[in-house]
C-alpha cells in the first residue's frame, strides 16, 4: 500500500506570476539596467550575489542582494512624477516591512551611463555600510 505524502499547506515564498513578470522585465531591460547588471552580476561588486528583476510580490526589484536584504533601483522617467514618487514611497515602505534596506538607492539611468565608475563606488559604499 502506497502512502500519500502530506501536502505542504504553507504558501510558496515565490509567486509564479511575479516570477513570470520578472522574466518579462529582464527581456525588456534598458541599457542602464544592463550596464548595472554587468557591474553587479557574478559577485562582481564586493563579492555579493545580486538577482536582476527580483520578484518580491507584489513588487519586482531591479536588483536585489537577498543575503544583505539590499535593493538597488534605477529610476526612469516614471519615477520623476508625483504619482511615481508616491508609488515608490509605498513600495519602499512595504519592502522595509519585509526587512529590506531601502535607502533610496535610486539612480537615474543617464547618471549610470555618464559616470559608471561613480555609480559603482556608490553601490560599494552602500554594500560596505550594510556589511557593517
Amino acid at each position: 500500500m502506497m502512502k500519500r505524502q502530506a501536502r505542504n499547506t504553507e504558501p510558496s515564498p515565490r509567486n509564479p506570476k511575479a516570477i513570470a513578470f520578472a522574466r518579462e522585465q529582464r527581456e525588456r531591460s534598458n541599457e542602464f539596467a544592463l550596464d548595472i547588471w554587468q557591474m553587479v552580476r557574478d559577485r562582481r561588486c564586493r563579492g555579493q550575489k545580486f538577482g536582476r528583476e527580483y520578484p518580491i510580490a507584489p513588487y519586482t526589484a531591479d536588483f536585489c542582494c537577498t543575503s544583505l536584504k539590499l535593493i538597488i533601483e534605477v529610476d526612469g522617467e516614471s519615477h520623476q512624477s508625483a504619482v511615481g514618487q508616491c508609488r515608490d514611497e509605498a513600495r519602499d515602505r512595504f519592502l522595509a516591512e519585509q526587512g529590506y534596506q531601502v535607502r533610496r538607492l535610486r539612480l537615474r539611468g543617464y547618471e549610470v551611463l555618464r559616470d559608471p565608475a561613480s555609480a559603482r563606488r556608490h553601490f560599494e559604499q552602500v554594500i560596505d555600510h550594510r556589511l557593517g
